[in-house]
């Protein structure tokens, strides 16, 4: 299969622009080269740029990003540990297929983890972390209307890593983060209706109020209905496909 063409020389997006972004702080603006070039590859396969299966060829992409291989090697090698490709010894780099037992392997972990930050973050109730919330939710149910795809998975990417960051736990908020990287692309398909961007706000809110009102259970419910949400939108799409 070609490779697909390589998006433009590396420059940080705006936020709305981003939706894999390679560093844990959504308000970092110092990357170094690879990053930004994994941080722009792993947008374009994300958004479909790159089809499962695609080669990314390290020449091609070092040319439109006028850089030398070195770099592009090691934006490559970020991208194969957060799942977005395989590195083969012959033949490069290339995109990995979306599978429906992959999904339900890291989706099973990602609502352990969610819930567990929702817990914690509702037993803190640190009150610089709920004002953040507040205006996220808000946000988040804007964007819902909109029928922006990209947009709401973008609001959602930020939102899980600001609920892992409210669980006051470091070593948990890197395991979200990491996680939410390797998911992205079904995450995406599990949110790529505005039916779902709706059901997806709702829940965001349910959970709000629970962490506000001090219920650990219930915050905890609500993340792992969030993320079971769209674990089976992901695989009912994904069998869809396979099908048609």
């Amino acid at each position: 299969m070609p490779a697909a063409k390589a998006p433009p020389r590396p420059v940080r997006g705006t936020e709305s622009e981003t939706v894999y972004a390679w560093s844990p702080s959504p308000a970092a603006q110092t990357l170094s080269l690879p990053e930004q070039i994994a941080e722009r590859i792993g947008n374009t396969i994300i958004r479909g740029g790159y089809e499962p299966g695609a080669r990314i060829q390290e020449q091609e992409v070092a040319d439109q990003f006028h850089v030398s291989r070195g770099p592009v090697r090691e934006a490559l090698r970020i991208l194969e540990r957060d799942g977005l490709v395989q590195i083969h010894a012959r033949r490069g780099a290339q995109v990995t297929q979306l599978n429906v037992g992959e999904v339900n392997d890291l989706f099973e972990l990602r609502i352990s983890l969610l819930g567990l930050a929702a817990r914690l973050a509702a037993e803190r109730r640190d009150p610089d972390f709920m004002a953040r919330m507040r205006a996220s939710v808000e946000t988040l149910s804007k964007i819902a209307k909109s029928g922006d795809a990209d947009a709401y998975t973008n609001a959602v990417y930020r939102h899980n890593l600001l609920l892992a960051d409210g669980s006051g736990n470091r070593f948990l908020r890197n395991m979200v983060f990491s996680l939410a990287h390797q998911t992205l692309r079904y995450s995406r398909l599990g949110l790529s209706t505005p039916k779902r961007h709706a059901q997806s706000a709702r829940n965001w809110r349910t959970l709000l109020a629970a962490v506000q009102g001090n219920e650990p259970k219930r915050a905890q419910e609500a993340a792992e209905k969030l993320v079971r949400d769209s674990r089976d939108t992901a695989v009912k799409m994904l069998r869809k496909e396979s099908v048609d």
